[in-house]
C-alpha cells in the first residue's frame, strides 16, 4: 500500500478503513475531527502527538479512545489537506515508528472522492 514515497491515495485509505488494517491517525484539532472524519480514524491533535507517543498504552487509549500503535504497526497520517499530516508522519518517524504513510490529500480528498464521513 502506498507508493515509494510512502504516500497513499483515496483507494488505499478506503481499503484500510474498511479492513481496519491501519491506524488512521487524524492530527486535526478535536473540533475539526468532531465536525467530520474518515470512519474508524483516531484523533490525536498534531500539537499533542509527540507527547502522546511517550504515554503508556492504557493512558493513550483513555485519552484518545484508540489503541496506541506499536512501533511496527501500519499507520496512515491524515489531516484536512495534507500539511499537518506530513508533520504528523515525521513526528511518528522521529519517535521510532517504521510503517507510517501519508494521506496526501487527506480529508479534502476523502470528501471530494465521496468517502463516507463519520461524525
Amino acid at each position: 500500500m502506498g507508493n515509494e514515497q510512502g504516500v497513499v491515495d483515496f483507494n488505499d485509505v478506503q481499503k484500510a478503513a474498511a479492513e481496519g488494517s491501519h491506524l488512521i491517525c487524524d492530527v486535526r484539532g478535536p473540533d475539526e475531527f468532531a465536525a467530520g472524519h474518515i470512519p474508524k480514524a483516531g484523533n490525536v491533535p498534531l500539537g499533542e502527538l509527540a507527547a502522546a507517543l511517550q504515554m503508556d498504552a492504557p493512558q493513550f487509549k483513555e485519552k484518545y479512545n484508540v489503541d496506541k500503535p506499536g512501533k511496527d504497526d501500519p499507520i496512515i497520517s491524515s489531516c484536512k489537506v495534507g500539511g499537518r499530516a506530513a508533520k504528523g508522519r515525521d513526528i511518528f518517524k522521529e519517535a521510532g515508528y517504521t510503517h507510517v504513510l501519508l494521506y496526501q490529500g487527506s480529508f479534502m480528498d476523502w470528501t471530494n472522492n465521496g468517502g463516507e464521513v463519520e461524525k
